[in-house]
């Protein structure tokens, strides 16, 4: 759905990423898929993790730029000329022990395969995250320079014990056009307070370059708490020289203090006014925290207003983390609908341990070429067609070394520039069959 996320919505999936940390099976892959009327969906982008032996948790240290810690990461999209998903990036990730240190990205360079693109470098300091810094990929000319690195903007990280304390982004100046220097130049200043662990106060502040330069007070987060959950938010923007209400959002919880709903009012400038309602649904036979649908709805001109309504799936029920969310919309009049174009379906997929010896023997039903293979294998498939297919590739040991999920192609082509030398078995799981086929790499 092209909804902006829920505040129910942002709450589920920070409970589903906790409660996934340290758990065995790592997020693979996820896809989104857009709704169509003839009444089915049309992937338009997927993400594939590859996170080979690597034995990190998740959101190890509560910073965004930890979100996902992979040994690489693929992402495909949607070509609506070609009607197929088409690589759009790549990012292959490094680690010092089980710390992160930095990652590359890269974009298709037409027949001369990739280009560099990106690049995401870490410092550490006192065994914490110190700063981040994200450079661009100059090819150089056009009076830039030479080819290579260039710095665009980092972030500095202060702690408070295990809390990050504070977050300053920088930008970086290349210095002319009355701008000053070259150099990095302060942009925002997010400040953060706890009580314990629990965030109670956040911050957000810009940089003001005038007379001298100085930080100004942009908005302004408090968050209180009932028996260790959250019961209350409150926004506030900065006016200059106060803080002026913004938002108001109370959370309800039922008698197994599970998040029932949020509601939120807007200050008006003289009075509170109701906005909107996020509510969490729980079946009679769902004892977990995590809900079986999301409704949200306004309140515009004294109307109710159905914003958008979300259908979940579990990994486990009591693990939270997501195997599918779909999205419908209400229709305007009497009933929620999937609307063209607009509601949406993603799925979440995990990796499982698999034994070469389990996998089954109809290798007849794969056709892989070139074998050898270098850097990209094209894959044929008999018996599997209109289905989508999960694919995996496992070493001659039985450990995952790449997976993916696409519907079937008369060829399927996937890079494995990635896998060393060696040799290898593709498995192939559709909804009505099980195929796999040995190959070889070499480099």
């Amino acid at each position: 759905m092209n909804y902006k996320v829920t505040l129910t919505m942002l709450l589920c999936l920070t409970v589903a990423a906790n409660a996934a940390f340290g758990q065995s099976q790592k997020l693979i892959a996820k896809t989104h898929a857009t709704y169509r009327t003839n009444g089915s969906y049309t992937e338009d982008s997927t993400q594939y993790f590859h996170s080979g032996n690597k034995t990190v948790s998740i959101g190890k240290y509560k910073i965004p730029e930890f979100e996902d810690m992979a040994d690489s990461i693929y992402v495909f999209k949607y070509n609506t000329t070609s009607k197929t998903l088409e690589i759009d990036s790549k990012t292959l990730c490094y680690y010092t022990g089980t710390d992160f240190d930095s990652s590359i990205t890269y974009v298709p360079n037409g027949s001369l395969g990739w280009k560099y693109s990106l690049r995401t470098k870490i410092k550490y300091s006192g065994g914490k995250p110190d700063t981040v810094t994200y450079e661009t990929y100059s090819s150089g000319g056009g009076g830039g320079g030479g080819a290579g690195w260039r710095n665009s903007s980092r972030i500095i990280y202060t702690w408070s014990s295990n809390n990050v304390a504070t977050r300053l982004r920088q930008t970086y100046s290349f210095g002319g056009g009355g701008g000053g220097g070259a150099g990095w130049k302060n942009n925002r200043m997010w400040t953060y307070t706890y009580s314990g662990n629990n965030e109670t106060s956040y911050i957000d502040q810009k940089w003001s370059s005038s007379g001298g330069g100085s930080w100004t007070d942009s908005f302004k987060r408090e968050t209180t708490y009932a028996a260790g959950k959250i019961s209350e938010v409150n926004t506030f923007k900065s006016s200059g020289s106060a803080w002026t209400p913004d938002t108001k959002n109370v959370y309800s919880r039922d008698g197994n203090s599970r998040l029932i709903q949020i509601k939120q009012d807007i200050y008006t400038g003289s009075a509170w006014e109701a906005n909107r309602v996020d509510t969490n649904i729980y079946l009679a036979n769902n004892t977990t925290a995590f809900p079986d649908t999301a409704v949200a709805f306004a309140f515009l001109f004294g109307n109710i207003n159905n914003i958008g309504k979300w259908y979940y799936s579990y990994l486990s029920k009591t693990d939270g983390r997501y195997t599918n969310e779909t999205s419908l919309s209400w229709d305007g009049t009497t009933a929620w609908r999937q609307t063209d174009g607009q509601d949406s379906i993603n799925y979440w997929y995990y990796g499982w341990n698999l034994s070469v010896d389990e996998v089954s023997s109809k290798t007849d039903m794969v056709e892989i070429y070139p074998s050898p293979a270098s850097n990209t294998i094209n894959i044929k498939l008999d018996g599997i067609k209109d289905e989508q297919v999960h694919f995996v590739i496992l070493d001659m040991q039985g450990k995952l070394m790449k997976n993916w999920i696409g519907k079937t192609q008369p060829v399927t082509t996937m890079s494995i520039d990635e896998l060393p030398a060696g040799n290898y078995v593709l498995h192939i799981q559709g909804d009505t069959q099980v195929a796999n086929k040995r190959f070889v790499v070499t480099k």
